[in-house]
């Protein structure tokens, strides 16, 4: 990153360190005002006697990172949660002697409340604005270091996250996925795939950590969510899936902050670059079917994600 940085003549070498080279401020692109207020406080009750309090956590990662069953990582020390109040926001953890971390599994759904710019291409439309985000924990993984083995699961029950934000989106008409030869459920794996890839490229763009920035896939109504393992799920699943194949899909890059930090319009200024950079990085790995370095992990997004999402970019730049 550092020498791609440098030949973008963002930093300049100077024998062993790097300094910043443009006239431009990043922080000045940030708005604190938009860091929410309320965080977990961690308390660590490994003697009961004596609970002491370690770390506080921000809102929005909270549900992640201290479910109860995680393994919270302090100054490389680990801790299992075992109680956590969401209501207080309170955390109560102990020290544990683990060879795992846990990885949480969270359902993501987003509805366009306000549209601020958009465009129409010919087998593509991107858009900026506001968003409503509902995002619900309900699992979490057990993965060993070093091996990356998955070691089992565990249930979660959180209420879910809302989220008021801003957003850049981009919409696939249905009728142009129609000449692609995969079925709707490849189409959607090719899909998460691209989120997948998509997301980090644009975290380099940023400059930014890649918890700042999150990722979905549905419609724009948040009618339908797509899930890596579930395929498309309806928001109200008493309904049933009448019909799976009526709605544009739309792949999302969200702010994780409330209100947003500007990033939305930044990415929506960047879409073809992003795009042929995604592209890029999926053709140009050397993985066969994907992996967590391009599409994401194979067991994630099914085997055909790589085919599937370098068609759908190939696409949907023309």
């Amino acid at each position: 990153i550092l020498k791609y940085l440098e030949e973008e003549q963002v930093l300049h070498r100077a024998g062993e360190r790097y300094h910043w080279n443009r006239d431009a401020y990043p922080a000045n692109a940030v708005s604190l005002r938009n860091i929410p207020e309320e965080n977990f406080v961690v308390t660590d009750r490994t003697d009961p006697a004596k609970p002491v309090t370690i770390a506080e956590v921000d809102f929005t990662s909270a549900p992640v990172t201290l479910h109860e069953g995680a393994i919270y990582l302090l100054e490389s020390r680990p801790y299992i949660v075992e109680k956590l109040d969401f209501a207080n926001r309170q955390a109560f953890v102990k020290k544990a002697d683990v060879d795992y971390y846990t990885d949480a599994m969270t359902y993501t759904r987003v509805q366009a409340l306000e549209v601020f710019e958009s465009e129409d291409g010919r087998h593509c439309s991107r858009a900026h604005g506001e968003v409503h985000v509902a995002r619900k924990v309900v699992g979490y993984k057990k993965i060993r270091f070093f091996t990356s083995e998955n070691l089992g699961y565990g249930e979660v029950n959180l209420p879910d996250l809302d989220l008021h934000t801003t957003a850049y989106w981009c919409t696939i008409p249905s009728d142009a996925l129609l000449g692609l030869p995969y079925e709707r459920g490849t189409l959607m794996d090719g899909i998460l795939g691209i989120a997948h890839a998509l997301h980090h490229i644009a975290v380099l763009h940023l400059m930014c950590d890649v918890r700042d920035l999150d990722r979905a896939v549905g419609d724009r109504h948040g009618k339908w969510s797509v899930q890596g393992g579930k395929g498309i799920v309806p928001v109200d699943e008493s309904a049933g899936m009448e019909d799976p194949g009526a709605f544009d899909p739309t792949l999302f890059l969200y702010d994780a902050f409330p209100g947003g930090v500007g990033f939305a319009s930044k990415l929506y200024d960047l879409h073809d670059t992003l795009l042929k950079e995604t592209e890029s990085l999926i053709m140009n790995c050397s993985c066969r079917e994907g992996c967590p370095s391009c599409v994401g992990p194979v067991n994630e997004v099914g085997a055909m994600a790589k085919e599937t999402a370098l068609s759908i970019l190939r696409l949907i730049r023309t």
